[in-house]
């Protein structure tokens, strides 16, 4: 039995529900949050909080209710969850009203739902090799406020369903001839002994584990550029990776069902990234 939070009480997550005029459900009016946990504690809780604190005040929600509660109700999901790790969704949605209207009403209440599942991984085995994914290349047409982690995701869940025919896990997009982001999750590329990621902006979500990845490899004296990256440099890097919070870095295998990285793993600046990674959350 698994459990979920929706606004003031914990329920079992099959008895979860809310009205469809929820304005999450009618416009896709909200913003959400993941956090990996690792044996019972959230990994960078402070950071992901804060993000999705600044997609609230982008967007103009207010905060729920709870949200100076926000860390002991996470705490007490996990302990009724019992998984060793887990991944936590807070979503919080603009809320309920009576009527459709696209201009909301300033003092509806946001509807707050937060759930956790296991998080299967292998991170913490010694024998831990990262996953290869296969990937494609899109042009980016979603739209122009990335930077905001909401839950309005239909052109990222377009692109990976017309790509799942083709066995592609995963799309670099690009717009103007620029490299941007995944579907799921932040890009680097390595070039020799640089490692490159597109720099933050309108369009590229900030992501944390990405900043984690940036602030670390820095930390141990790996040259990393946060850059412009073009769509024609794809074919000069040595290595490409995707992060984020649930898969933490996966290595491309493929694009386009061309060989960018055989899966000799040790070998690779990845390989010390994640290494690097273990080495932290096993402390």
């Amino acid at each position: 039995m698994s459990w979920a939070y929706l606004n003031n009480a914990f329920h079992r997550k099959e008895e979860v529900t809310i009205s469809p005029y929820d304005r999450g459900f009618l416009f896709g009016d909200g913003v959400y949050e993941v956090i990996p946990s690792y044996a019972g504690k959230p990994f960078l809780y402070e950071k992901h909080v804060s993000r999705l604190l600044r997609s609230l005040n982008e967007v103009s929600i207010n905060k729920p209710e709870q949200w100076e509660n926000l860390k002991s109700i996470i705490e007490d999901l996990l302990e009724k969850n019992k998984f060793s790790n887990q991944i936590i969704y807070i979503q919080v949605t603009r809320g309920q009203e009576s009527t459709r209207s696209h201009a909301p009403d300033k003092l509806t209440s946001p509807t707050l739902f937060i759930e956790s599942s296991e998080l299967t991984t292998d991170l913490l085995l010694t024998s831990y090799k990262p996953p290869y994914i296969n990937v494609g290349i899109e042009e980016d047409l979603r739209w122009t406020r990335c930077d905001i982690k909401a839950i309005t995701l239909l052109g990222n869940v377009m692109t990976l369903d017309n790509l799942s025919d083709s066995g592609l896990e995963e799309v670099i997009f690009y717009r103007d001839s620029t490299i941007t982001e995944g579907a799921k999750a932040n890009i680097f590329l390595v070039f020799g002994k640089k490692i490159v990621t597109p720099p933050v902006s309108n369009n590229i979500l900030s992501g944390i584990t990405r900043n984690y990845f940036i602030n670390l490899l820095s930390q141990n004296n790996f040259n990393i550029e946060e850059r412009e990256v073009s769509i024609n440099e794809i074919e000069e890097a040595d290595e490409i990776w995707f992060t984020s919070s649930g898969k933490v870095l996966q290595m491309v295998h493929k694009i386009n069902n061309k060989i960018i990285l055989e899966k000799g793993f040790k070998n690779t600046i990845g390989h010390k990234a994640i290494e690097l990674f273990r080495q932290d959350i096993l402390v």
